[in-house]
């Protein structure tokens, strides 16, 4: 086959250094771009690098802060996995830029048994659910323990809270803190 198959159905590559979000190859960027305009205006090359590098070196920080952890309390009742009240961990407006969540540090759990701590965003009775993670105590472990979490990226200024689910809901407590890190 020859000739011409047509003009290209991909839009031209933005000049190096454009900060124009029109189309996706605005998006996606130049390879010979070599300015960082900063978060929200460069390329996804530079964006990627820039977050990654500022995210990875940025402190972890516990919440609360140089204080006592929270006291989460699973529900007291004959019904199993119910959940029990959320409470508030880090309040609104404590952190002022977007940041995420790595870790639960758990320490005090009350009672051998399996547990779920859930974590949400959001104002008071406007939670959003954010994440979950699982634990257990029994006769042969330590009554404390770090447990990994995932989840999207929390706006600043957002409050975050939790709550105590437990397979017996016998009113088991357990202290908690959040380790987070912050991105640029």
């Amino acid at each position: 086959m020859s000739g011409s198959y047509g003009a290209s159905p991909f839009p031209p590559l933005p000049s190096a250094n454009s900060t124009n979000n029109v189309n996706y190859a605005d998006v996606i960027g130049n390879k010979a771009d070599n300015v960082l305009h900063g978060p929200w205006q460069s390329s996804l090359y530079q964006l990627s690098g820039y977050m990654s590098y500022y995210h990875v070196h940025s402190p972890s920080i516990c919440y609360p802060r140089d204080a006592d952890p929270i006291i989460l309390t699973a529900v007291n009742d004959a019904l199993t996995w119910s959940e029990g009240a959320k409470v508030e961990i880090i309040p609104a407006a404590t952190i002022t830029i977007p940041f995420d969540i790595h870790w639960i540090i758990l320490g005090n759990i009350s009672a051998n048994g399996n547990y779920v701590i859930k974590i949400y965003t959001g104002g008071v009775g406007a939670e959003v659910f954010w994440g979950e993670a699982a634990f257990t105590r029994d006769t042969s472990q330590v009554r404390g323990s770090q447990i990994p979490l995932q989840g999207p990226p929390v706006a600043a200024n957002t409050r975050i809270s939790a709550s105590l689910l437990s397979g017996a809901n016998n009113g088991e407590t357990v202290a908690v803190k959040v380790y987070t890190h912050s991105y640029p």
